[in-house]
């Protein structure tokens, strides 16, 4: 492997942008602190076969990403980088099939490489790997279903190494079932189905699925059963409202879209990679390109681009990181692409432009960013919110400018050859995106990061915290009860997501955690009541706005409220 030493600028690619901003960056509500939440359940109540969030019964998705993240918790603590590894881990071993992939079919490392950083270097990928969500778990799975089956498609008879690899596909197919669901064979089945009928080999579509399929049981089985025989409902919510529904509700389905809602997010999600073969794949010419989408390992990369985006785009149901599974192989196509742009020899005009006005990009956008703390909020005409998180903004954005301006400077310095510019391209990108985050303030998006302000307002000696009986609203329950430590929350108003969880609990006798408008003053009107705690957002006009509170007593940090109504003490509330 005498180019291995270009996985290694992959490798630390990887550890600066990836890795070392894990920690300082702040939680982001919803998703995160629910992803954090149930796995801290999994492990107070032993029950690691049906999640549970705020101790009701929450079936929206599958156990192998929670159980990721509590063994995180378990080695690491309960802080935000145990949280996010798993993800970026996970990143890693998308990046891992894709090397392998391109190594075992072109024997091509510096395809292989580039592949890989066009890949780490995409913002949809980079934007969710460094997050709290499932879909680069998923992701990695299903491509390693993917690959196992091209390899396995790759060998001439049933021999070992072609049972083997058929076997593992099953293995990732079980995995990725246990992470998201389905996905876990549509997305693959219609990569190879697709790329099967491309090369016309119509005997693998009856002898090929077996052995996946006895594999994928194994793996899946024991679990399945065992949660089966705790909640008999999980099966018919999870196929029924989480699969059927979303993919074929149309209007009614969530986060219901147009056909056309993917193109400009794949389009968007390539970049800033895509700089490096977007422009240069009008120069190869339609010939070439044609040569190169003729070799198989391009068609299977087609078809494992093409069909799952199809399929995605025919969902009702649709979220900006479900097409995730299309980027590995992406990446690879670009790498080809990119490749023979550089083989053609010449001048590279178009790719030293491209790189010339990204350098200048990188040191105007710097400068912009550095002249924030210069920039009076008054002169912008910004609301009290607004004038908060600009001023948070331009006391720490100065260090992550001053890198960005620096790699633009060193790129534009670099201006003879393709491959240290190159270089200084992706160097440049990994500092910059490490140095903003590693700048960016707890209290910046106050509205979507509350847990610096949580954890300031439960610190507070007044609060009986432990002991007494917390009300929240839906939108900030996950952020309460991961800073309170607590699971036993009641909420006030619209159940959203738990309302799955209130109708079980109540179907099995079970006391829920949903308080109504009613119910919510006769509790606090009550002489018996036990100290609460009403924790919500200052602008929330489902509180303040609605109800009329005497007595009490409120505090605040930022956007985040408390209001105190001790046991005992002489408080009410009524609807305004």
């Amino acid at each position: 492997m005498k180019d291995a030493k270009y996985y290694w600028l992959a490798v630390l690619f990887f550890i600066v942008a990836f890795l070392v901003p894990l920690s300082p960056r702040p939680m982001v509500t919803p998703d995160e602190f629910r992803y954090a939440q149930i796995p801290r359940e999994m492990i107070e109540t032993g029950n690691w076969s049906a999640p549970h969030m705020l101790s009701l019964r929450y079936f929206e998705k599958p156990v192998l990403g929670y159980w990721m993240t509590a063994a995180s918790f378990k080695i690491f603590g309960e802080n935000k980088f145990a949280l996010r590894l798993p993800m970026a881990l996970m990143t890693a071993l998308t990046a891992f099939f894709i090397a392998l992939l391109v190594q075992q079919t072109l024997g091509n490392e510096r395809i292989g490489a580039l592949a890989v950083m066009l890949f780490l270097s995409s913002g949809l990928v980079y934007g969710v790997g460094t997050f709290a969500v499932l879909d680069l778990p998923v992701t990695a799975l299903i491509t390693g279903v993917s690959c196992a089956a091209f390899q396995a498609l790759r060998e001439p008879c049933y021999n070992r190494r072609k049972v083997l690899l058929l076997i593992l596909c099953g293995v990732f197919a079980g995995l990725a079932f246990m992470t998201k669901g389905f996905l876990a064979f549509v997305v693959p089945g219609l990569t190879v189905l697709g790329f099967i009928c491309w090369e016309r080999r119509w005997k693998e579509l009856y002898k090929m699925p077996w052995i996946p399929l006895i594999s994928m049981l194994i793996v899946v089985l024991p679990w399945a059963v065992r949660v089966h025989q705790l909640e008999p409902d999980f099966w018919h919510y999870f196929i029924v409202e989480e699969h059927w529904n979303r993919f074929a509700g149309g209007e009614n389905s969530e986060h219901a879209s147009p056909f056309w809602y993917f193109i400009p997010v794949l389009l968007g999600g390539v970049f800033p990679g895509a700089l490096l073969w977007l422009p240069e794949i009008f120069t190869l010419g339609r010939k070439k390109i044609g040569e190169l989408m003729d070799t198989s390992l391009c068609r299977f990369c087609i078809c494992a681009v093409v069909l799952p985006f199809l399929f995605f785009s025919a969902s009702s149901g649709k979220l900006a990181t479900y097409i995730l599974p299309c980027f590995p192989f992406l990446a690879i196509l670009a790498a080809v692409l990119t490749a023979a742009y550089f083989r053609t020899g010449g001048p590279y005009k178009v790719y030293h432009f491209v790189m010339d006005l990204w350098g200048g990009v990188c040191i105007l956008g710097g400068i912009g960013l550095l002249s924030l703390r210069f920039v009076e909020p008054a002169w912008l005409k910004l609301d009290a919110a607004d004038t908060d998180t600009f001023e948070l903004l331009s006391k720490n954005a100065h260090w992550g400018a001053i890198v960005i301006i620096l790699a633009g400077i060193a790129l534009l310095v670099i201006r003879k050859s393709w491959r240290p510019r190159m270089i200084c391209f992706f160097a440049g990108l990994a500092f910059s995106i490490c140095a903003v985050l590693w700048s960016t303030p707890e209290g910046l998006l106050m509205d979507k990061t509350p847990e610096k302000s949580l954890n300031a307002l439960f610190a507070n000696r007044e609060l009986d915290v432990k002991n007494a009986k917390i009300i929240t609203l839906q939108s900030y329950m996950h952020a309460v009860a991961w800073c309170s430590g607590r699971k036993d929350l009641l909420l006030l108003g619209n159940p959203g997501e738990m309302d799955y969880g209130n109708e079980a609990a109540a179907k099995n006798g079970e006391p829920g955690n949903l308080l109504s408008a009613q119910k919510f003053i006769s509790l606090v009107n009550s002489s018996d009541r036990p100290e609460i705690l009403l924790v919500f957002r200052a602008q929330e006009k489902r509180v303040e706005p609605r109800y009329h509170f005497t007595g009490g007593k409120r505090f605040q940090d930022d956007h985040m409220v408390v209001l105190q109504l001790k046991k005992g003490a002489k408080s009410a509330a009524k609807v305004k």
